[in-house]
């Protein structure tokens, strides 16, 4: 079980691409990143055998993947809103043979299910969606009493991230898709509890000489050509060990926060609660 596995069998993915996956794994540090504070919360709180998860905001599948072959006895369902992100999704699940995983073009906004999973992932996807609070709701009456949920967001910043000046063309980008309002790591904590989550842990992520250091040194060469491809392959070593340091970093500057929260169990009743007849 490797994060990311299927950029081996898609066919979109270069072979250089394949190469620096064999060396590196996923070489984006911010992917890597959340990759890491998910898989640390989930041994941690995460439910030893569940029974149905939602990757809320699926994108190309690679937490779906993980979920599914980290709990193969699962079933793991996708949530995406782009066809073309379930499309090479679904491509790379295909490629793996795995059929534990099902994926589907839908709008958190709208999702309507009650009750139905025992594990929800939701890895940088609210700060799209204005609605926010709204979709916490629906993820919240999504899990069965006991579940558990992974939330991570960016926070406002306290501070220029690390050659802000540098990466105008990713922040506009940046920008123009993060539509929610901005909230510090405690406004996100206390939205979280207000859609009727118990917090188990909330801790803050990316910080300024560490992951957040990582991520602009990555997207210095941002345009998507041969030239800055290259440029990241190099620059990823000297990323990964930033990112490895993030759990530790001492500073005060964080860009964004991880959460793991449940719904609180249903209380248990003794025979004769509510009163007996018999008695």
């Amino acid at each position: 079980m490797r994060f990311g596995a299927q950029r081996l069998v898609r066919e979109d993915q270069s072979r250089a691409a394949r190469m620096l996956y064999r060396l590196l794994g996923v070489a984006d540090p911010a992917h890597y990143l959340h990759y890491r504070y998910c898989r640390s919360a989930l041994e941690r709180f995460g439910p030893p055998s569940p029974e149905a998860i939602l990757d809320a905001g699926s994108e190309r599948g690679d937490f779906t993947v993980y979920l599914a072959q980290r709990y193969p006895s699962a079933r793991v369902d996708g949530v995406e809103i782009r066809s073309d992100h379930i499309a090479k999704a679904q491509a790379g699940t295909d490629g793996l043979g795995l059929t534990n995983v099902s994926y589907r073009l839908g709008d958190l906004r709208l999702l309507d299910q009650v009750g139905a999973y025992d594990l929800v992932v939701c890895i940088d996807v609210l700060e799209h969606i204005p609605q926010q609070d709204d979709v916490l709701q629906r993820l919240r009456r999504g899990l069965r009493p006991g579940g558990t949920a992974f939330f991570h967001v960016p926070v406002r910043r306290t501070r220029s991230v690390p050659f802000g000046r540098l990466l105008g063309e990713f922040h506009r980008w940046s920008e123009g898709e993060h539509l929610a309002e901005e909230r510090t790591g405690e406004e996100f904590r206390a939205a979280v509890q207000a859609a009727g989550f118990e917090i188990l842990e909330a801790r803050p992520t990316f910080g300024y000489f560490a992951g957040e250091l990582a991520t602009s040194l990555f997207n210095l060469p941002y345009r998507d050509t041969a030239l800055n491809r290259l440029l990241q392959a190099v620059v990823s070593p000297v990323c990964r060990l930033l990112v490895l340091a993030d759990p530790w970093y001492p500073g005060r500057a964080w860009f964004a926060t991880a959460i793991t929260a449940r719904v609180p169990p249903e209380p248990s009743r003794s025979p004769d609660a509510g009163g007996s007849p018999f008695r």
